[in-house]
């Protein structure tokens, strides 16, 4: 009788390390393929010192205000996601913590006569390495307060360089080519990690961000658009935004 008792006792033990073992492998797997959400995770795990800022930039178009380039940003006519906006937070002595991040290299082509690509949002000592895809020469140059440049691409070519100083959202370093005066790049240079491009979705997500109150900053280059709210940052929590950017707005 004994023998049975701890017979039992041991295939339950078994059963139950098993599935024990089972859950973990399942609950790890599915977390690694993003089907646990944050919100579905211990508050530790997401992060109990900081918050997050998510949401979406969509165009309201106005029939009294066409805008003829919208249809290279913007997918979906009707949903309006924009895409290329820059989202950043702003707040008197916003600064990074991470001292000893190390640079990194981002590349704008040129290409079928266009920058691409056209926005690109970079931190402070980052590196643009600029190059020329077309089978004509172009030309990268800025004329910028802060640092200022002018070099002829030969076909085939590249152009690197640092940029050290950083505009934010209402000083973005103007990329044009002096030879074919519709093209347009714009650099954004930021002194913190809490900034985004959109997306073709119009959608963006500001991790990691310190609690405290923001003033969330929009800004679309080629459509001259702007867009500002202030915004409450709680740990441990999300905030989520819709950033509606109208037609028939003012542009600041």
């Amino acid at each position: 009788m004994k023998k049975m008792q701890r017979d039992c006792y041991s295939c339950s033990t078994r059963l139950f390390t098993s599935r024990l073992i089972l859950l973990i492998f399942v609950l790890f797997g599915a977390y690694r393929h993003g089907s646990i959400l944050a919100d579905e995770l211990p508050a530790e795990t997401v992060g109990e010192d900081t918050g997050t800022v998510v949401g979406t930039v969509v165009f309201v178009p106005s029939p009294e205000h066409p805008w003829r380039l919208g249809r290279y940003y913007i997918k979906n006519a009707k949903s309006g996601e924009l895409a290329e906006a820059v989202v950043a937070l702003t707040s008197r002595g916003l600064k990074a913590s991470d001292t000893d991040r190390q640079p990194v290299t981002v590349v704008v082509d040129q290409k079928n006569f266009q920058f691409t690509p056209e926005t690109t949002a970079i931190r402070a000592g980052d590196r643009v390495r600029f190059l020329n895809s077309d089978d004509q020469s172009h030309n990268v140059k800025t004329a910028h307060s802060k640092f200022s440049f002018n070099v002829t691409m030969p076909v085939g070519g590249e152009h690197v360089t640092t940029f050290e100083s950083a505009g934010g959202i209402n000083q973005p370093y103007k990329i044009d080519c002096v030879f074919h005066s519709a093209m347009h790049a714009w650099i954004y240079v930021f002194d913190h990690p809490w900034y985004q491009v959109t997306s073709a979705d119009g959608r963006f997500e500001l991790q990691g961000v310190p609690p405290g109150e923001y003033r969330l900053d929009v800004a679309h280059p080629a459509g001259g658009w702007r867009y500002r709210e202030t915004i409450e940052v709680v740990a441990g929590k999300t905030h989520e935004v819709q950033v509606r950017i109208k037609a028939d707005q003012d542009k600041r």
